[in-house]
């Protein structure tokens, strides 16, 4: 069955939402959401490092750390290959320290991309990853080349001990039927599980989260609903009941 994990707290925390919410508020809903049966939830990236270098208001290792004391669910930590949160490649060093750092705050699950699906730059950080015991889930991303070059990718990531592969479309470009196929060519080439991450206005990827989880996408990305609207993304309860309906039940509780 598919579980929904939760990028909210994300989302609210970068451009163009960050600062809207006050951290309490932030919190408060951090531990409402923990209790709603969410696969992880997905509190940090490199849109909330940028946002709290640029307005200086709290360290986001803070935020972290303030997250994981009220929460028991695992927490996630969205990374850009070889940028990590940044706006220029670092060095191995560099990223085996930031990593253990993140997993020492409270990052439980980082999800690892690079935005032109060259796994090679995923390495090093992949390797950091491992080493803290945190888990690995490798992003790929949809539209960014041809289809070939996605599945050479996919056969290269249990390689680097990636626990499962998300196809990402932050294009909106991914159609329900090509989720749908995409979901069972990645697990069949890889053998890993495959997972989610969509958005798009009008409603196609919900469209296209339903159909990767026909197809057997394990987690399916989602924000709770006026984010959801806001941003384009899959809403949480329409994609609990819409899946409900279809007899995937979630475990989340509406």
């Amino acid at each position: 069955m598919p579980r929904l994990v939760d990028t909210t707290i994300r989302v609210l925390s970068q451009e163009p939402l960050a600062g809207l919410m006050p951290t309490a508020d932030l919190l408060r809903l951090a531990e409402l959401l923990d209790g709603a049966g969410f696969a992880y939830l997905e509190v940090s990236g490199g849109g909330v490092f940028d946002n709290a270098v640029r307005r200086g208001v709290e360290s986001p290792w803070e935020r972290i750390r303030a997250l994981k004391s009220r929460t028991s669910t695992p927490l996630a930590l969205a990374l850009r290959g070889r940028f990590l949160v940044g706006s220029r490649p670092v060095g191995g060093d560099f990223a085996r320290r930031f990593v253990a750092r993140a997993a020492q705050s409270g990052i439980d699950v980082f999800r690892l991309h690079d935005p032109l699906n060259d796994v090679d730059n995923l390495r090093e950080a992949a390797e950091a990853i491992v080493d803290s015991g945190a888990e690995f889930e490798a992003g790929l991303l949809y539209g960014s080349g041809k289809h070939e070059a996605l599945v050479d990718a996919a056969k290269r990531l249990p390689e680097l001990g990636a626990a499962r592969i998300l196809l990402n479309d932050p294009a909106a470009v991914l159609q329900p039927h090509r989720a749908s196929e995409l979901v069972a060519e990645l697990r069949d080439v890889s053998g890993l599980p495959v997972g989610l991450y969509a958005q798009g206005a009008g409603g196609g990827a919900l469209a296209a989260a339903i159909e990767a989880a026909r197809a057997g996408a394990d987690v399916i990305a989602t924000a709770v609903y006026p984010v959801a609207l806001t941003m384009h993304r899959v809403s949480a309860q329409a994609a609990a009941q819409a899946l409900a309906g279809l007899g995937l039940a979630t475990g989340v509780d509406m």
